[in-house]
């Protein structure tokens, strides 16, 4: 499958990026980024970018990312900071990278950004289990 394809697919089919306005943009063979419209359920109480929604972002982007050689991973584990609040932007924007694959194992790092600004809001590094072990997914 190809990495157009694979965009399409998860814009699609993924309830819990259509639910919180996140959509995959951009997807290569070592990077891929995803936007989220900012809407009111956004935001927290005190009218900033809640965090849980910049933590998924980097999450699903790295994700992604992961899964880009057509195999199955699942979340095992995550460090994740927050560097700068935000408050109400029109969107915001996640890139993620591998930086290790293994057999079994991959590691990817995360960044979400004011994509305006340039403002770096929070960054994280992710390791993901493959569920296909060291074969292709069949």
């Amino acid at each position: 499958m190809d990495y157009e394809e694979q965009i399409r697919r998860v814009n699609e089919s993924n309830p819990f990026m259509l639910h919180n306005k996140i959509c995959a943009v951009g997807l290569t063979k070592d990077r891929a980024e995803v936007e989220a419209v900012i809407t009111e359920s956004s935001l927290n109480a005190m009218r900033g970018i809640h965090g849980g929604l910049l933590f998924n972002m980097a999450e699903i982007a790295a994700g992604l990312v992961t899964r880009n050689d057509e195999r199955r991973y699942v979340t095992l584990d995550s460090s994740f900071r927050f560097i700068s609040g935000s408050g109400p932007v029109g969107r915001l924007t996640a890139e993620a990278s591998v930086t290790k694959r293994g057999k079994t194992v991959c590691f990817a790092r995360a960044r979400v950004w004011e994509p305006e600004g340039k403002k770096l809001l929070a960054e994280g590094e992710f390791t993901f289990y493959c569920l296909d072990g060291d074969g292709k997914r069949g």
